[in-house]
């Protein structure tokens, strides 16, 4: 098990060897020691961003217009995007498994027929791209 810091140096739950790889490479922890990582962001406020990104979009999924009670990373983390609401979209569960890891553009593509709102869903997907490329 690697210990875990936030980023004001408490201790939070402990994470396996590969989670902690994963936050590092993600550039949201740094090693201390062999043994442990800090955070450099909090990650409770990611609760809070969640929850403004669904009040902002009406609880509804922006890819298919149903209910939506998760997120979706327009630039998915794994990719370097970040977790802040500019970055988030309002999505049922569905959405956000099928689509995965693809570009958001690919998957407004496939589904750009039966898209709701596409004109505003294409002007996220761009806004959240262009803030991406700037922070790096």
């Amino acid at each position: 098990m690697i210990r875990v810091l936030n980023v004001d140096g408490q201790k939070l739950t402990p994470c396996l060897l590969h989670r902690a790889w994963r936050e590092v490479n993600r550039a949201r922890a740094i090693w201390i020691d062999e043994q442990t990582i800090q955070l450099l962001y909090n990650p409770f406020s990611f609760r809070e961003y969640r929850k403004a990104a669904l009040k902002r979009d009406h609880y509804t999924c922006l890819w298919c217009g149903r209910p939506a009670t998760t997120v979706d990373h327009i630039v998915p983390s794994s990719k370097g995007g970040s977790d802040l609401p500019q970055n988030l979209l309002a999505s049922c569960i569905e959405c956000n498994t099928k689509r995965g890891n693809r570009s958001a553009f690919s998957y407004l593509l496939e589904k750009v027929l039966s898209v709701p709102n596409s004109l505003k869903l294409c002007y996220r997907i761009i806004k959240a791209k262009h803030n991406h490329r700037r922070a790096n």
